[in-house]
């Protein structure tokens, strides 16, 4: 006979062996300097230790959604242990005027989509084009829909009129994702984004 003591251990023994087999990584979020060799090939490397985290879980195309609804798909490439934004990240790019020195925080949002929050060389949030839509399905068709208006970070969808107004005072208040990106310039460490350059070099030579 069973007891319930024995139903408990064996209900909490499975269970520890499945939150092993598939952990949930609190890996969600990186950042990346527009580097040199960005701009010159093209593509940007994901973090290593991101994709060992979560690389895994990476089709073979993802998406990339500004906070203003544009989304791009963007088809990555595999360079032995290394994933790269390739095929419709130059276009990415373009659309948003990314050049060297721009920052992107990037956040995964699961199956294969991440969020994308641009600051440039200001250290402000950039303008993001207005609802563009560009998906690759699993048939390689290329859906586009293209809008010609633009958001910033005190547009709103309504109007291009600020969201604050003529007031002053408020808008030298500095907005949660410009604090957020003041903490990550705060603990950029150079020397490390330097190796990263030379890295990424490395690898494109093979």
């Amino acid at each position: 006979m069973v007891t319930t003591r024995n139903m408990k251990a064996r209900v909490t023994s499975v269970s520890h062996r499945q939150s092993q087999q598939d952990p949930e990584s609190p890996v969600k979020k990186f950042f990346k300097l527009v580097l040199p060799s960005t701009m010159k090939d093209k593509m940007m490397r994901i973090p290593p230790r991101f994709v060992k985290l979560q690389g895994s879980k990476l089709s073979e195309v993802v998406t990339l959604v500004t906070p203003a609804g544009y989304k791009r798909s963007i088809k990555l490439k595999r360079i032995g242990e290394e994933i790269w934004f390739h095929e419709g990240w130059s276009e990415f790019a373009e659309a948003h005027s990314i050049e060297e020195g721009h920052f992107l925080l990037f956040e995964y949002k699961k199956n294969s989509s991440f969020r994308v929050i641009i600051f440039n060389a200001s250290a402000c949030e950039t303008n993001y084009p207005l609802d563009a839509v560009h998906i690759i399905d699993s048939d390689d068709d290329i859906i586009e829909i293209t809008g010609k208006e633009f958001v910033g970070t005190q547009g709103t969808r309504k109007n291009n009129q600020s969201v604050n107004g003529g007031d002053t005072e408020h808008k030298s208040k500095k907005r949660p994702r410009d604090i957020e990106f003041d903490k990550i310039l705060h603990d950029v460490d150079v020397m490390q984004v330097l190796k990263e350059e030379e890295e990424d070099k490395r690898v494109l030579r093979g």
